[in-house]
């Protein structure tokens, strides 16, 4: 009898179903192509496919008997649509549409609908796995959505976006500069001193004095590979074309990302400011080679904040963030036309405050949106002491939605930390009612409210600073995030932007430097109010009045 029920067991585990070997994990049910024939699903998994079914309620799919796979197989629509997207094949299509793709084998009428459906997942006629949307995820024209330890992936993906990871490095030195004070010095450098290759990812470029540089550098046999947002808000100035001609008559083979009528571009806007040079230097800005983003020695222009970190990992990191921008379907050569190298411009001369600052052993991690752009938003949640963040411009989402990570600011400064929040109060500080003065007033009304640890205030333009256009954030004085990361919905979701988080003291104290001469050294800024930052100047005085009253106190009696 002990005979029998053994070999039941062992019958038992041999027949059933293998329930986990295969999930569907990625799945695209509106695509770009006519008719949907590029909508796709990702089977993922190992072993026999035999069995295995996929039905949306009208149709179903499944395969020829005896297929094996190992790994992710894509199962398009139509072959031919999936390739026309892509650019490259599926390895299943369930409409016959070329003969290099294997056809799956399908029942009914199965088309998953762009904005409500639901896919089932079966083993031998056994639900494994199922979901629907819009109540799983939320559907969209070219989104992607992908599953991943149990959950659908919150990330926004398009066709074609880059799925890089976060990743931390240690650079051996990395040199802090600030706009306007000495941005030129460090960036002019890094391009001189370049010896075999210049990457460059720049949403407008429009500098002539980093245009001659980087063409001295090409004609030293550097290869100069530049990628340019071909769309951005106002098109191209003439300028930045004059600057690319030029650039192209010296050899530099240019690109740009865009948009075609008939199919989006992977990324709203190409937003990033970085630039590899060599295989160990990366320059990260949050500002455009633009002359009042890198101003002249000595000139007035831009705040913002910017390093060059020299790392063969981090190089390496953003060259591949480089190179998988540079392979997309919305990429086009340059065509020069006439317009020339614009003329130099510069503002008014200054007194250079803050000068490069070159720190050691710096950990250093990426920040490439959308990829990982969440990492900003973790940084702000983890802060145990303070937080200053120096802004261009804070704007809600779409549909009258809350900023989630000026929220976020707003619970951290509620569990008692610190918060300290400026914004630019001249170029983004426009007649709208929902603009960086009306943020600025809300912050404090909020933190007057909620009894809130937190302060803001706007930047005005003086005699040193035209406009605020950082994307800077200290967190504890030991992180520093740089990028070109604004703090609206499209930038950290739909846009490319780049960016580093440092996590080192002595970086915190350089930039802590900069933001604390500029919360107090313009006296057209909106006051604080009843903001609970503790301003130890104060405090000496009133110990110094009242030490007077004492003494005089003293004297009287005599």
């Amino acid at each position: 009898m002990r005979v029998w029920i053994l070999l039941c067991i062992i019958l038992c585990i041999t027949v059933a179903p293998a329930s986990a070997d295969y999930l569907i994990t990625e799945i695209c049910p509106d695509g770009y192509a006519k008719g949907d024939g590029d909508e796709y699903f990702v089977l993922s998994g190992t072993g026999s496919l035999d069995g295995w079914t996929i039905t949306d309620g009208e149709g179903s799919v499944r395969f020829p008997p005896g297929t094996t796979a190992s790994g992710d197989i894509i199962i398009a629509r139509e072959g031919t649509a999936y390739h026309s997207i892509h650019g490259t094949y599926p390895d299943y299509e369930i409409y016959s549409t070329h003969p290099s793709v294997p056809d799956a084998l399908f029942t009914g009428r199965f088309q998953m609908a762009n904005t409500k459906d639901d896919i089932t997942l079966l083993y031998h006629d056994s639900p494994v796995q199922s979901f629907s949307w819009p109540e799983d995820f939320t559907p969209g024209n070219g989104r992607i959505h992908r599953y991943t330890d149990g959950i659908w992936d919150e990330r926004i993906y398009k066709i074609g976006q880059s799925r890089f990871s976060p990743e931390t490095f240690t650079a051996e030195s990395v040199t802090l500069f600030v706009s306007p004070d000495s941005s030129f010095e460090v960036v002019d450098s890094v391009i001189t001193n370049a010896r075999s290759r210049l990457c460059i990812s720049m949403y407008e470029f429009t500098h002539p004095e980093l245009a001659e540089s980087v063409a001295d550098a090409a004609s030293r046999e550097v290869a100069v590979t530049l990628l340019v947002e071909g769309g951005p808000v106002g098109g191209m100035s003439s300028e930045e074309k004059g600057v690319l001609n030029y650039l192209t008559d010296a050899g530099a083979a240019i690109y740009t990302i865009e948009s075609t009528d008939k199919l989006p571009a992977r990324y709203r806007y190409l937003h990033a400011k970085y630039l590899i040079a060599d295989e160990e230097t990366t320059l990260i800005l949050s500002e455009n080679f633009k002359p009042t983003g890198i101003p002249l020695p000595g000139t007035r222009g831009n705040r913002g904040w910017g390093a060059a970190v020299h790392s063969a990992g981090v190089a390496e990191y953003f060259h591949e963030v480089f190179t998988a921008d540079l392979t997309g379907y919305d990429i086009y050569p340059y065509v020069p036309g006439t317009e020339p190298l614009p003329d130099t411009w510069k503002d008014k001369d200054i007194t250079v405050r803050f000068p490069p600052h070159t720190v050691y052993n710096v950990a250093v991690t990426p920040i490439v949106s959308p990829d990982t752009s969440a990492l900003i938003p973790r940084l702000i949640q983890n802060a145990r002491e303070k937080i200053d963040l120096q802004q261009a411009y804070i704007s809600g989402y779409p549909g009258g939605a809350h900023n989630i990570w000026l929220d976020l600011v707003l619970e951290t400064g509620g569990r008692g930390i610190p918060i300290r929040v400026m914004l630019d109060g001249m170029y983004y500080n426009t007649e709208s009612d929902a603009d960086n003065d009306e943020i600025v007033a809300n912050i404090n009304r909020i933190a007057k409210k909620d009894n809130i640890y937190a302060a803001a205030e706007l930047k005005f333009q003086d005699e040193y600073i035209t406009k605020l256009h950082n994307k800077g954030l200290i967190v504890d004085m030991k992180y520093v995030l740089i990028s070109s990361v604004n703090w609206n919905y499209n930038s950290p979701n739909n846009n490319r932007e780049a960016g580093i988080i440092l996590e080192n003291e002595e970086s915190a104290e350089y930039f802590s430097e900069i933001f604390q001469y500029d919360w107090n050294g313009d006296p057209g800024k909106l006051e604080i109010g009843d903001a609970k930052q503790i301003d130890l100047r104060h405090i000496l005085v009133a110990a110094i009045l009242v030490l007077l009253v004492i003494i005089w106190q003293l004297k009287r009696r005599r």
